[in-house]
């Protein structure tokens, strides 16, 4: 939680100042101790404590030793224990046998016992800092190594039965107060905000407890002295009341101080030294604790008189503190791991039964609503809100009479818009007046918010209502200001530590990261199990469609066929098929249009669904055309008119077309398995034969199928009307041949080829319904079909970055005759976006010489638009030269007929000779047709025909396959192997 701390009475630039001052720099010494600084490449002495001159007998002076050489004063002991300035450590000083030469100014009996001074040195950028520190000599090393081992395994014992937090933390202190002697030992905790808490306390006997549970506000340890703490982790104050000495002399101006970061001895600033001073407090001993490279508190041990610690003490104390806080640090860090462990995977088998349930549960707003008590519980929340596409959700006892979407959207605006990694934001205080509250949510002080980015922002979220809470202050924590004699203003302590209690508002309780995580955790499964919905709809509409009719929602004839398929391989046929066509149904559609078509069709769908048995199967095979599987116990046709009757009877009642009443009537056709057919292919086919048969004997009838309904007539009649809807039932489909130069070897160009899967017959070839199409006017629908997806098909292969070679079509006598061919063509090339120069049309021969005017005025029409012509099919015709150079012509294609047999029979190998000698003396290109073998293309290549196009090179294949069919052929070419 961040707390306002009470307001101060100081400026923003004193505390500045304060937060500023160089804590390291300040060029003090405390006294019961001295400090020699040397230059470490030329080993003498830049630097001295003050004070130096009371600890070493008859000095006099202190600014006697600067300039001199350092081992002049100074004796380093035996050869082999000697060490060299530049070898010192560079952080922790370390201990050191060297011994000041007392004698040197002092006679010997008044000469100190340099066995009464301790010596630690380390280095500080280019300068050696030696310091002395007095120690006891009666003191037994032995004696107190044995108590600090066994203070040591003490204390690793107890601290190892802690299994809690609160509990390792007083054991912590017991321990530190117990050995160290200090009169008050505290763990002192920082807080998210900065500020800092005492966490545990222990006292000696006399000293009651008092800082125990209280908040010391975040200056009262700037951030310098924390970063001090951080690199230093070891803190020894002997006297508080003591007058620091100074470095003598002091810089030179523009030189640097000397940097004391890592001095034992460094004086401490005179602002701490008043607070200290405010508390009662005489000596100090601090300890770090350090988790994850950060600063997680202070082991604070307080003295009520100076405490200087002899060396073997202080070096058994500082072992076992530094033991401590090494344990301590593990051991907090171990516990605290274990107690978000312990959150997380409570949190975890919240979140894991969530996402169960919504797998099993309806939708997903069903189960969060059944959920929203233990969610709420799990987050200590009031309120959960989720905005996930069109899922907009918000619940719990903390929301307002406001619709859910107004809610999500005020919530999303806390969101930055340009947001698109995933994140969570978090506000403990949004009725401190420090942010701007939720107005939908007004009682909310705190929200949790977690988002991603998935085409728009989703986002879910918790809020949390104010928790009032009474913070517990060492002290009102307001700074007092003085004014130095030098004119400077700075900070003053606080006098008085004596609770202080602050009712803190406007705040919820905070959150933690486990549950920032925990948020994510269930956008995610929210945000998963919302795609599987809208996937698992998806998948069930699509399943819906494949299997229904869009209008009508009855079987499609896929599903149809399937069903009679499945019946007949089981053996177990037992319904008539009946094919049910309103009568004049055309005329509705021309007369009221296909929408009132659309209702009429949906009106006898429900009428036929009215009659029919649970037993029987209905469907829509398309247009107006129904399937009906009648079942019934054996075949018997007379039981099957008499329920065709009833069909007949449903829709005798007027259909309100438009507010107009209009009188229709259906005819059935009905086929009987297994005596009419054993495949769905035979039993439509008979059925439709049977239909026919009812509209031609004057319609509103059924008739059963009988053989002699079966005659070529009648198949012609039915594949001429099943052509006239092939178009609108996307029946049709393209298929691409290439066509190679035969001396490069190379693919330059793809004719389009229409075919028909019927969806009774099959694949009919193009010889049985192109002349039905021809005779029947319906070619030039079926021609515009097959250019419209030719130029589209080559547009999409430009998109793809594909081999882009033009690709021909075919043009009827139809299609020349057409007066809007021309711009028909340009309008496609325009709307796909592919030049002229990718289209070529092919013209038959035999329908260029029927309208040679026409056929010519169309071509060159064509060509002045860029799009070459061909004529195809050529020499099965009666044209002659003079008429074949009237055509505007780029190419002359030989018919297969002439390829198939120049080979065996010497006449037409003489005809497609002069055909090749032709082309070529009229300046054509010459295409050859139906090249099926190697010895056939050598041999047009031999006598100089330019492109072959055949079975030799690769079939008609489909428009995804035929850029894999050309790097195959172009290959296999290249190699000289056979392509079959």
């Amino acid at each position: 939680m961040q707390l306002n701390e009470p307001d101060s009475t100081i400026s923003a630039d004193v505390q500045r100042t304060c937060d500023q001052e160089q804590i390291h720099l300040l060029g003090t010494v405390q006294p019961h101790g001295f400090l020699i600084s040397v230059d470490v490449q030329s080993s003498r002495i830049v630097q001295v404590s003050s004070g130096i001159a009371r600890h070493w007998p008859g000095l006099g002076d202190a600014l006697r030793l600067v300039g001199a050489p350092i081992f002049d004063w100074i004796e380093r002991g035996a050869p082999l224990e000697e060490m060299t300035l530049d070898a010192l450590p560079r952080a922790q000083p370390m201990t050191l046998p060297w011994r000041a030469r007392f004698e040197r100014t002092a006679p010997e009996p008044e000469s100190p016992d340099p066995a009464r001074w301790e010596c630690l040195g380390h280095r500080s950028g280019d300068r050696a800092v030696l310091e002395w520190l007095p120690q006891a000599i009666h003191a037994d090393p032995s004696r107190t190594q044995e108590r600090t081992i066994a203070d040591i395994a003490a204390l690793i014992a107890r601290l190892r039965q802690a299994d809690k937090i609160e509990a390792f933390l007083d054991d912590c202190a017991h321990i530190v107060q117990d050995f160290t002697g200090f009169d008050r030992v505290m763990i002192y905790r920082f807080l998210p905000d900065g500020c800092g808490e005492v966490v545990a306390e222990h006292t000696a006997p006399g000293h009651p407890v008092k800082y125990l549970g209280l908040r010391f506000p975040s200056t009262d340890i700037p951030a310098q002295a924390r970063a001090l703490y951080l690199s230093n982790r070891l803190r020894v104050l002997a006297d508080v009341e003591a007058m620091p000495d100074t470095l003598v002399p002091p810089p030179a101006p523009g030189a640097d101080s000397l940097d004391q970061s890592f001095c034992v001895l460094r004086g401490l600033s005179p602002v701490h030294l008043s607070y200290l001073h405010n508390m009662g407090v005489r000596a100090t001993l601090t300890i770090s604790m350090v988790m994850e490279s950060r600063l997680w508190g202070l082991i604070a041990c307080h003295h009520h008189a100076p405490k200087v610690e002899p060396y073997q003490v202080r070096e058994g104390l500082r072992q076992v503190c530094e033991l401590t806080a090494e344990v301590a640090n593990m051991r907090i860090e171990t516990l605290s791991k274990l107690h978000l462990v312990a959150q997380r995977l409570e949190l975890n088998n919240l979140l894991s039964a969530f996402h169960q349930a919504l797998l099993l549960g309806d939708d997903i707003a069903t189960v969060l609503r059944a959920r929203l008590p233990v969610l709420l519980t799990a987050f200590k929340a009031n309120t959960l809100g989720v905005k996930i596409g069109s899922l907009v959700y918000v619940g719990g006892p903390g929301r307002r009479p406001f619709p859910a979407q107004d809610t999500v959207a005020e919530v999303l605006t806390r969101i930055e818009p340009a947001a698109r990694s995933p994140g969570v934001l978090m506000w403990d205080d949004l009725l401190a007046g420090r942010q701007r509250a939720l107005g939908c949510l007004p009682q909310a002080a705190g929200v949790l918010l977690a988002h991603r980015f998935e085409e728009n922002m989703i986002f879910c979220f918790v809020t949390r209502a104010e928790l009032v809470q009474q913070v517990r202050w060492a002290g009102e924590p307001r700074k007092e200001t003085v004014a130095r004699p030098d004119g400077r203003i700075v900070l003053e302590p606080r006098r008085s530590f004596t609770e202080w209690q602050q009712q803190v508002q406007g705040h919820s309780a905070p959150w933690s990261d486990v549950e920032a995580e925990a948020l994510q955790s269930l956008l995610q499964i929210l945000s998963d199990v919302n795609k599987l919905r809208i996937n698992r709809n998806l998948n069930e509409k699509l399943q819906w469609r494949a299997h229904h009719d869009q209008l009508t929602g009855l079987y499609n004839r896929r599903t149809m066929e399937e069903e009679v398929t499945r019946r007949l391989k089981e053996g177990s046929f037992d319904s008539a098929l009946m094919l049910l066509d309103l009568d004049h149904f055309k005329k509705i559609n021309d007369a009221y249009g296909h929408a009132a078509g659309d209702q009429v069709l949906l009106e006898f769908s429900r009428r036929l669904s009215r009659v029919i048995r649970d037993c029987d199967l209905l469907g829509r095979l398309g247009g107006d055309e129904f399937m009906l599987l009648f079942q019934m116990d054996r075949a018997d046709s007379a039981l099957t008119l008499n329920f065709a009757q009833r069909l007949h009877q449903s829709v005798t009642q007027p259909f309100d077309i438009l507010g107009q009443q209009l009188r229709m009537t259906v005819s059935a056709g009905i086929a009987i398995p297994p005596a009419h057919g054993r495949t769905v292919g035979e039993l439509l086919r008979r059925a439709d034969l049977a239909l026919y048969h009812a509209k031609s004997h004057g319609r509103s009838r059924s008739e059963v199928f009988d053989f002699s309904m079966d005659s070529d007539q009648l198949n012609t009649y039915l594949l001429e009307r099943d052509l006239n809807e092939a178009v609108e039932q996307n029946e049709l489909s393209l298929v691409f041949q290439p066509k190679v130069d035969l001396a490069s070897r190379r693919v330059v160009g793809i004719e389009a080829l229409v075919r028909w899967n019927h969806p009774t017959r099959g694949q009919t070839p193009p010889a049985t319904f192109i002349p039905l199409a021809e005779s029947n006017d319906q070619i030039v629908q079926i021609d515009r079909w097959v250019m419209r997806h030719a130029i589209e098909a080559q547009a999409r292969w430009r998109e793809q970055g594909l081999a882009t070679l033009p690709v021909a079509v075919n043009l009827s006598m139809a299609d020349i005759l057409s007066s809007n061919l021309v711009d028909y063509l340009c309008a496609l090339l325009d709307e796909f976006q592919v030049p002229a120069d990718a289209l070529e049309v092919e013209v038959t021969e035999s329908c260029a010489m029927r309208e040679l005017n026409k056929t010519r005025s169309v071509l060159s029409a064509l060509n002045e638009r860029g799009i070459a012509t061909t004529l195809d099919d050529f020499g099965t015709g009666f044209s002659s030269l003079s008429y074949l150079r009237q055509l505007p012509l780029q190419s002359i294609k030989i018919d297969q007929s002439f390829t198939d047999s120049m080979l065996q029979d010497p006449g037409a190998e003489t005809l497609t000779e002069a055909i090749v000698a032709m082309g070529l003396a009229l300046k054509m290109l010459v295409v050859a047709e139906g090249v099926e073998s190697e010895q056939q293309m050598n041999w047009l290549l031999a006598h100089g025909c330019h492109l072959g196009q055949g079975y030799f090179f690769s079939p008609p294949v489909g428009s995804e396959a035929i850029h894999g069919v050309i790097e195959r052929i172009e290959s296999r070419l290249a190699d000289g192997t056979t392509l079959h």
